[in-house]
């Protein structure tokens, strides 16, 4: 066998599961919040990785000796049976929460809790979305509940990205959100929104930090993140949210090889094709690539083109070719920053490397 598939194979054996991520050691609780006490992470519904994200910087967090305070969409009422929960009194299915929260990741992230406080670690978990039964703004209760846990401890929510958002265009008191509310009333918050790059199946994902007042990209990733409301969007991203969590693919480094004698001497690419699922369009998707200047699955070569321009270098071993461009920072030095691949005219895996 081919020891570049076979490479690939071993790499993929070890990274299959229903969901995972890898793990970014810069980013923690500590260095998201800052000095503020309450730090909000937005998040897309339904998506594992920002559950087992949280989960894993909540146990890094309280591991080191620190207290810590979680808020979750769930509905109030239901705060006893979630307290029982978590001391492993009664079962974690007994927690009612809306549909559009509960996922398996979801649960799985309350047992990893329930986990940490059952071994003593100073954790509490509150339910603060408002109850079904009762009429009333999501984030003016939601706001009340924050306000109820307020003392000396950190303070995590996690919210939909919506209500992670510190400013946009609305002067009504009623359709202020979440993190608007907590900051009107001068408590130290921090707003982290979520976004998910588009694409195809995607083995294992890494997440990657985009600071609102230093990455000129992130204004990109904060309008895809929270949506219609980003056409009331103020001038200023900062104003938006703090940062932005961009979760992609991984890189599966392909080393270029000789396509007879298998040594890395002409540089030919080698690339296993049986890899990769079958990409469908998104006419919807690429246009938005063909815009904001992006690779986008799916893309035709000529689609490539008018998004990215020429590449600076091109490789090509029968049906797959891989296009390489290069960028230039701000002291002028050259570096890759998109290594995309086709097979026939499709493009079915792209690295952003920015």
């Amino acid at each position: 066998m081919n020891r570049i598939l076979f490479s690939l194979l071993l790499l993929f054996a070890f990274s299959i599961s229903s969901y995972s991520y890898e793990q970014n050691d810069s980013v923690s609780i500590t260095s998201l919040k800052g000095s503020n006490q309450i730090l909000i992470i937005g998040e897309s519904y339904g998506q594992p990785e920002s559950t087992q994200f949280l989960s894993e910087k909540v146990k890094e967090y309280v591991d080191g000796g620190a207290c810590l305070k979680v808020g979750l969409e769930i509905p109030s009422d239901q705060q006893e049976t979630l307290d029982s929960a978590m001391r492993g009194e009664v079962s974690m299915s007994d927690v009612q929460m809306d549909n559009i929260v509960d996922h398996d990741a979801y649960r799985e992230m309350l047992v990893s809790f329930s986990e940490q406080i059952i071994a003593g670690k100073c954790l509490s978990i509150h339910a603060i979305n408002p109850p079904s039964s009762i009429p009333v703004s999501k984030d003016a209760w939601m706001e009340q509940e924050v306000v109820k846990l307020l003392d000396d401890l950190a303070i995590v929510l996690l919210v939909g990205n919506k209500h992670a958002v510190k400013d946009f265009n609305s002067k009504a008191e009623e359709s202020r959100l979440l993190a608007q509310r907590l900051r009107l009333r001068s408590l130290g918050t921090t707003s982290i929104l979520q976004h998910w790059k588009p694409a195809g199946f995607c083995v294992t994902k890494n997440v990657r930090l985009y600071s609102t007042t230093t990455d000129k990209k992130s204004k990109v990733y904060v309008k895809e993140a929270i949506g219609e409301l980003s056409a009331e969007m103020p001038e200023k991203v900062s104003m938006v949210s703090d940062g932005v969590l961009v979760w992609g693919c991984e890189r599966i480094n392909i080393e270029k090889v000789d396509a007879e004698d298998g040594k890395a001497v002409n540089k030919r690419l080698s690339i296993d094709i049986s890899q990769y699922d079958e990409v469908e369009r998104d006419e919807s998707k690429i246009k938005w690539g063909i815009k904001h200047q992006y690779p986008v699955l799916g893309m035709n070569k000529d689609e490539a083109r008018e998004a990215l321009g020429e590449p600076d270098e091109v490789e090509k071993a029968s049906r797959v070719s891989q296009w390489i461009y290069q960028c230039s920072d701000d002291d002028g030095f050259d570096y890759t920053c998109y290594i995309l691949r086709f097979v026939d005219d499709s493009l079915v895996k792209f690295d952003d490397l920015e």
